[in-house]
């Protein structure tokens, strides 16, 4: 036997070994784990023997039930936020050559930006201060010292884009946070992204928490803008809807009569339509729960300026706090970074006396009377109480939860929803599992019954290459689906066509008279071409499919491909290094074929 041989057994021994090193993990996960090594990584990875890698396949959404989600991003409150980040660099330049102005507005849901000129600014001087400093808006029009201003089309289309992919990857984050393990998270269409959670035992919160915008705000509430509510005729409000009037104390001191409504929680859209008719178009309506313990939620109204005071984008932290006083209630405070912190406190000294709405995923958590000037960069965001402490606390923690992970850059709308039962994936993998072991038999005994002794070196070289693919999966993290499972069938039969092709001309030499050692290696070496061209132009078209396929499609390319190189290793080395075993070593000269 030659170096070479030798050489051979040691690559194969070696890699038998790493793939059954890299198996054993996933083995025990699904045969001997115990549930709570099966919710906790780390326990299951002090479970693995010293020195064990503890990484394993996973089993998709198809195998073990999980949500499916698709969820539209509105592309349009990300221009509107970008016009109002801005309006305010526009208002707080400092710099002492950029033109006066005496206006900035956005109305309510518009895509332009409003800009009035002080007295004694040329048209001139705020055009090139556009061109130098806000290149990316343009003007739409002018009339009489007032700019309406707009993004450019580049610009727009660069935040549309990106509030998608931001959205993505919020939604990762997210998914990390809960745990969930190889979620699917891609972009799907123009605006849309696909959201598959494998394994989620809370498919309710999960959706909670994946869904959530998280976009929070502080805007001052413009109390006198509720009187143009008074002339609304009482018989014009829809039903159970109440008008009330409440007295305010105002900036100046002064008694400030407030009108607002009341309404039940799911009547939001009507009142809406109703009231934002009555207006101005820098004003905006929201609605925040008034009360209700132990009781159908009622809703209040209230008018806030239409751009928020500061957003969530300056925050840095946030963590669950527990009130001192009612031990039962828990909050989110918060801390700004420093920009945030100084945008903050200007807020709060400009508007001392007056209530500041805190606004989370456009509902008022709470409204606060500012009592003085706010330094240091703290907020909080209180719950209310609960009867429950356990419920106010995850309360408190899912919403830490997403603010930490941060906010959507657009608001999100659930456009398909499916829900994948324990039961149906445990159905499938069982299923699966049936198809992958007769396919495995019957490949089996056709290559025993049809090539004898050598179909016998086939079946080895094609449990070696089960053991490959599963451990491939396994070092990758990949997760295995059902058209994944259903690529396992195939590459089981894949894996003996090689070694089909090899026989066959190993049959050939032998019917031309030549010995065992020379029909062999003329049988590998002229059917070499052959099966290279054949599994290279399969392998192409996996990688298309992974490259632009999603979901079952790439978890049936990942699964070909894997399949494909490990079927050339086991066909041409392994079963090669035991013919050469076979007839040099043992000198076996009538050759069972």
């Amino acid at each position: 036997m030659d170096r070479g041989w030798y050489a051979r057994l040691f690559l194969v021994l070696a890699v038998c070994l790493g793939g059954a090193y890299l198996v054993y993990p996933s083995y025990y996960y699904f045969t001997k784990a115990t549930a709570e090594e099966r919710d906790d990584n780390t326990k299951f990875c002090d479970a693995m023997p010293p020195g064990m890698y503890c990484s394993r396949f996973n089993l998709g959404l198809d195998l073990q039930g999980g949500v499916h989600l698709v969820m539209g991003v509105r592309v349009e409150k990300a221009v509107e936020s970008r016009l109002d980040r801005l309006a305010e660099e526009m208002r707080d330049t400092t710099d002492e050559k950029a033109p006066k102005l005496a206006d900035i507005s956005r109305a309510r849901d518009s895509t332009v930006i409003n800009v009035k000129l002080a007295e004694g600014t040329s048209p001139e001087a705020f055009t090139k201060y556009l061109r130098t400093d806000f290149e990316i808006l343009q003007i739409q029009s002018e009339k009489d010292g007032v700019f309406a201003l707009e993004l450019t089309d580049a610009e727009t289309k660069y935040v549309q884009d990106m509030a998608v992919e931001q959205a993505i990857k919020t939604i990762r984050n997210r998914a990390d946070r809960l745990g969930v393990t190889e979620p699917t998270i891609a972009r799907r269409g123009t605006n849309n992204v696909l959201i598959q959670l494998p394994g989620v035992k809370d498919p309710e919160r999960a959706i909670d928490l994946i869904g959530r915008t998280a976009q929070l705000a502080f805007t001052i509430i413009e109390e006198d803008a509720t009187q143009v509510f008074a002339n609304i005729p009482e018989d014009s409000l829809p039903k159970d809807v109440v008008r009330r009037t409440d007295s305010q104390e105002g900036a100046d001191g002064q008694s400030l009569s407030e009108i607002y409504f009341e309404l039940p929680e799911g009547r939001e859209i009507e009142v809406r339509a109703l009231l934002e008719n009555q207006l101005p178009d820098n004003r905006r309506l929201a609605f925040g729960v008034l009360r209700g313990e132990g009781q159908e939620k009622i809703l209040r109204t209230y008018v806030l300026n239409s751009s928020p005071g500061i957003t969530g984008d300056y925050l840095t932290q946030a963590r669950v706090s527990q009130d001192s006083e009612v031990p039962s209630e828990y909050f989110v405070s918060m801390t700004f970074d420093t920009k945030g912190a100084r945008i903050f406190e200007k807020l709060t000294e400009s508007n001392v006396k007056r209530r500041m709405a805190i606004v989370l995923d456009g509902k008022v958590n709470s409204a606060p009377v500012i009592q003085e000037r706010i330094g240091g960069g703290t907020a909080r965001i209180t719950l209310g109480g609960s009867i429950d402490p356990q419920a106010s606390f995850q309360e408190a923690k899912d919403l830490t939860l997403v603010l930490k992970a941060g906010a959507l850059p657009a608001p999100v709308e659930i456009q398909e929803k499916r829900q994948v039962g324990k039961s149906l994936g445990q159905d499938s993998v069982k299923q699966g599992t049936w198809a992958i072991a007769i396919g495995f038999i019957l490949v089996v005994v056709f290559m025993l019954a049809y090539y004898k002794m050598s179909g016998l070196f086939a079946n080895v070289a094609l449990v070696l290459n089960v053991l490959l693919v599963l451990g491939a999966l396994a070092l990758f993290d990949a997760t295995l689906t059902l058209p994944g499972m259903a690529g396992i069938v195939l590459i089981i039969g894949m894996a003996v066509d090689a070694n089909v092709i090899i026989f066959e001309r190993i049959r050939e030499e032998l019917r031309d008279g030549r010995s065992a050692r020379i029909a062999v290696d003329a049988g590998y070496s002229k059917a070499w071409s052959t099966i290279v061209d054949s599994n290279v132009t399969t392998l192409i078209a996996g990688v298309v499919l992974m490259q632009y396929g999603s979901g079952p499609v790439r978890g049936f390319a990942v699964t070909l491909i894997i399949g494909i190189l490990c079927s050339m290793f086991t066909a041409i080395v392994v079963t090669r290094l035991i013919f050469d075993f076979y007839v040099k070593r043992l000198n076996q000269k009538p050759l069972s074929i």
